[in-house]
């Protein structure tokens, strides 16, 4: 059976320190594919870029790597408020494989308080990213996880959007294509 994981987010924009850890993730778990899926509708935290403009900047950043895919799932499912377990059951009927759904160690300390959490264990196998500096917390469902090191990696959507603000380099921190498309399109100014 294909081993597929979900690397989520707002995306807002897509950073290498994404790429990096997506790469990390798919060599340690042997994942057939890392689909990165796009946020429509965040259920906790609103967007900047429009989705169509993060959506082009994902499948920007990941074109070329055999192993990553962008996904508009989210947009064709259209749900008021895209809950990950409502989102991954629509996914689950559209493709038969084994899932990882991949999250930081800052999203594993606040999963008591998701939808139906207990759900999303059951439907996907978690790969939380132990990050150095945030200290896990116990929960139910730390017998069922898959916890990974997390590299350090100090780069954040935030920084970047701050960065676009100041007139500062984005080199490094996104990928070429990425910045083009940031510059040709006036985000985050």
């Amino acid at each position: 059976m294909k081993k597929i994981g979900i690397f989520g987010g707002r995306f807002d924009p897509v950073h290498m320190g994404h790429l990096i850890l997506a790469q990390d993730v798919q060599e340690a778990l042997k994942l057939d594919k890392v689909i990165f899926l796009v946020s429509y509708h965040p259920p906790h935290r609103n967007t900047v870029a429009p989705f169509e403009a993060r959506y082009k900047m994902v499948k920007l950043a990941v074109q070329g790597n055999p192993y990553f895919e962008a996904s508009d799932f989210e947009k064709k499912l259209n749900l008021p408020k895209a809950y990950t377990v409502e989102v991954l059951k629509k996914l689950k009927e559209l493709e038969k494989a084994e899932f990882y759904f991949i999250m930081g160690a800052d999203q594993f300390n606040s999963l008591e308080s998701w939808y139906h959490p207990e759900e999303l264990v059951q439907m996907a196998n978690l790969v939380v990213l132990k990050r150095p500096g945030i200290p896990l917390q116990t929960s139910r469902f730390s017998q069922e996880v898959i916890f990974l090191d997390e590299r350090l990696i100090e780069i954040s959507s935030t920084e970047i959007r701050e960065r676009i603000k100041k007139e500062l380099s984005l080199r490094y921190l996104v990928p070429e294509a990425v910045e083009r498309y940031i510059k040709e399109h006036n985000l985050y100014v």
